[in-house]
């Protein structure tokens, strides 16, 4: 079966009653500010999702566009922008949208962007706390995408503790902060990728499978272009995470085969209106989150 709607309306409720509340204490609603560095169309259709979800709970939101700019002027302009935006006490929340410019580097970013204000979790002080396992699924800001998968799974009973999960892909966007937190949940998790031995053999093994590289013809060979109904076993778990742009096509590819999986998994996230949909859910409780965070610090 194919879920998320229900997990993510609820979190959706959750953070407007938590909205309606700052803003009685504050007088003001949390602001999330979201930073364009290049001019990808697809972070252009993510940031709007984004705008609209924010309304939908009553947190104010704002775009800045740097995509005008040239290579050359992008890095510092990102630097002077973020440094601004982190003195602002009128903004809550700021998420640079990814993937970046070529010429300005992840590091670059997330070296200068305030931990307290990092809705994405992936500051290194975010993900040095992840790492010590010092934080709360509802309470710290943790990487979105990661953090929506263990919501969904935990939301839906899908079995976690004692399980074997396989986390296609190794990125520290996806793949390594959600094998840290199905770890976390007493799971053994592993993350496998272009130089890992007997990949399908290994999924037919494991009792939840994320999949989640954006590039599946690496990965799958002559197996398939995704991930199928032949390479999981019987009664698994399913998330859909990696897509990426085919730029012949003019279309979206995503890393599972939806029609084959269908009867075989006893959970199984849709490719659009799953993990995406529980990401940007995510994104708004890691607002509260951080307006939260910078209330107590302001009343000490």
């Amino acid at each position: 079966m194919m879920y998320a709607a229900t997990a993510v309306a609820e979190i959706k409720s959750k953070v407007a009653q938590s909205v309606e509340r700052i803003r009685k204490e504050s007088e003001r609603s949390p602001k999330l500010v979201a930073l364009l560095i290049g001019d990808d169309p697809v972070s252009r259709t993510y940031v709007d999702l984004k705008r609209k979800d924010c309304a939908e709970v009553g947190i104010t939101s704002e775009v800045i566009d740097l995509s005008s700019y040239s290579k050359e002027e992008m890095p510092s302009k990102v630097v002077e922008t973020l440094t601004t935006l982190n003195a602002d006490s009128s903004v809550n929340a700021i998420i640079p949208q990814m993937p970046f410019d070529g010429k300005v580097g992840e590091e670059l970013v997330f070296s200068t962007l305030s931990p307290d204000k990092d809705v994405d979790g992936l500051t290194p002080y975010s993900l040095g706390k992840l790492v010590r396992r010092e934080y709360t699924l509802e309470g710290s800001l943790l990487p979105c995408t990661p953090k929506g998968v263990v919501l969904l799974a935990r939301h839906y009973g899908v079995p976690i503790a004692g399980s074997d999960v396989a986390i296609v892909g190794r990125s520290v966007l996806v793949g390594e902060p959600v094998r840290k937190l199905f770890q976390d949940l007493n799971a053994t998790s592993t993350c496998y990728h272009t130089g890992s031995k007997r990949l399908i053999e290994r999924l037919r093994e494991a009792d939840i499978v994320v999949a989640a590289s954006g590039r599946p013809p690496e990965l799958f060979g002559s197996s398939g272009f995704r991930l199928s109904g032949k390479m999981v076993k019987e009664g698994c778990s399913v998330f859909s995470v990696g897509v990426r742009r085919d730029p012949k096509a003019e279309k979206m590819l995503f890393d599972i085969e939806i029609s084959t999986l269908k009867g075989k998994c006893a959970f199984l996230t849709p490719n659009t209106g799953g993990v995406g949909a529980m990401t940007r859910a995510c994104l708004l409780q890691n607002t509260v989150i951080a307006t939260e965070i910078q209330m107590r610090k302001n009343a000490d």
